[in-house]
């Protein structure tokens, strides 16, 4: 059994439930910890968050109190099994998302609690984790239908810009900081340089500072914002234009990589967050374009 603590928004939520569910192809079973939810868990300083992963066609287990405490007093009998080199029920916590290829060998029961943001974990897995994460487009508002239109029928490129908390929360502020705009000039000439007649799909929880920020830029612009209960439209939408520009965001990370257009080009940012030890190159795939 694999017990999962699911922690952070929805694009933080679905590599964690992706890695497990990986994980779990050595015959075992995903039962989900969702006490970070609970009011009682919620700390201060940090942005308020839910469960989100309804949004997919899973099967979801949800693991006991019994189960969650298990891994964190062993019985006598795990004890002997841990002396004599058994395996036994084991609590993994996750070193700051640093790749740990290792993981992928464990067998035992185990809790794991981390984030575990790292494309390295799903190679070979690819069509698998893709499965796991198919948006149900009957639930497309008809506006949304109308801009899905307009991004397969023109040479799209979304731009996700994410303000909000990474701008006005200080604990988050500290951790992530946000991309600059000289970063999403210089992807957006970048691409300009590649391809013609380019429609930009712009992607933001704040639109007023995006339409007015780019406003002089002269390609045809687009703004989307589903907010809310339907933020999950906009990385669906993400994923269907033909490349993309993301910001530090797992949320737009799994936007370019649910991407299936072979011929995409991704740019990402080459900072993800404050943190220097924190190694790229783990979390953005090799194709993808870092500046």
């Amino acid at each position: 059994m694999i017990v999962l603590r699911l922690q952070g928004g929805l694009g933080n939520q679905m590599f964690q439930y992706a890695f497990a569910r990986v994980l779990a192809k050595n015959n075992n079973v995903v039962k989900l910890d969702n006490s970070f939810f609970d009011d009682k868990e919620k700390k201060l300083g940090y942005t308020p968050r839910k469960f989100e992963l309804e949004i997919f066609s899973n099967d979801y287990k949800r693991a006991t109190q019994k189960e969650i405490i298990s891994f964190g007093k062993l019985s006598v009998l795990n004890h002997f099994k841990k002396k004599i080199g058994l395996n036994y029920p084991k609590k993994y916590i996750e070193n700051f998302s640093k790749y740990n290829p290792s993981l992928l060998t464990l067998k035992q029961d185990v809790h794991l609690q981390g984030y575990f943001q790292s494309y390295k974990y799903f190679v070979g897995h690819e069509d698998f984790v893709r499965r796991l994460f198919t948006f149900n487009t009957d639930r497309l508002s008809d506006s949304n239908k109308q801009i899905l239109k307009r991004i397969k029928e023109t040479n799209s490129i979304s731009i996700h810009i994410r303000r909000g908390d990474y701008v006005e929360d200080k604990v988050t502020n500290t951790h992530h900081g946000s991309c600059s705009l000289d970063y999403y000039l210089e992807a957006i000439n970048l691409l300009e340089s590649r391809y013609d007649n380019l429609s930009l799909f712009f992607f933001s929880d704040d639109m007023d500072w995006v339409k007015k920020t780019f406003d002089d830029i002269k390609q045809q612009k687009f703004f989307v914002n589903n907010n809310l209960d339907n933020s999950w439209v906009d990385m669906f939408l993400m994923s269907t234009c033909k490349h993309n520009i993301i910001a530090n965001s797992s949320f737009s990370w799994w936007g370019a990589w649910l991407n299936d257009i072979p011929s995409k080009t991704v740019i990402a940012p080459l900072k993800w967050n404050q943190n220097k030890d924190f190694n790229v190159s783990n979390l953005l795939p090799n194709k993808w374009i870092r500046l």
